[in-house]
Parts: C-alpha cells; structure tokens; sequence
C-alpha cells in the first residue's frame, strides 16, 4: 500500500500544526489532509483476498473516525468533569 499523497503545501500545514504556530488556514489544511488522505477516512477498506490489507486500512479508518468525533460533538458531551478555575 502506497504512502498518502500529499503536496507542499500539506507538508507546511502540518509542519506548522506540529510546531504550534499554524494559521487558520493551516489549522483546516492539516486536519483536512489527516481525515481525508491519511486516515483515508470515507474510502472504501474492503480489498478482496487480502484481509490484512482491509485490517490496516479500518485501523486507519478509525483515526479519522475518532478526529471526527471531537471536531464535530459538542464539547460538554464529550468533557467528563466540568472545569474549575
């Protein structure tokens, strides 16, 4: 399985996001090119004949998945205890 495509300008988003001084834009790019090339979150995992090749891509699958899931809940169902200052 090949590698997730990416262009320069993902590689500066999420060089930027690891560094901590990502813009807006930045921000959108980089969790856009995790959910979607990376994790490769809506295609399709079922190769068939090779359900090693299915496992590793449900595996990543689920990352995105689970990016998802904190992006798009609101955040006082996803907080256990509330915040005390």
């Amino acid at each position: 399985m090949a590698p997730a495509t990416y262009d320069d300008l993902d590689v500066e988003a999420i060089k930027a996001v690891a560094a901590g001084n990502a813009s807006e834009g930045q921000q959108k790019r980089a969790i856009g090119w995790i959910v979607h090339k990376a994790a490769m979150t809506y295609d399709e995992p079922f190769v068939p004949g090779q359900p090693d090749v299915s496992d590793h891509l449900t595996g990543r699958m689920n990352v995105g998945r689970q990016i998802l899931k904190l992006v798009n809940t609101p955040i006082h169902l996803l907080t256990k205890t509330e915040r005390k200052s």
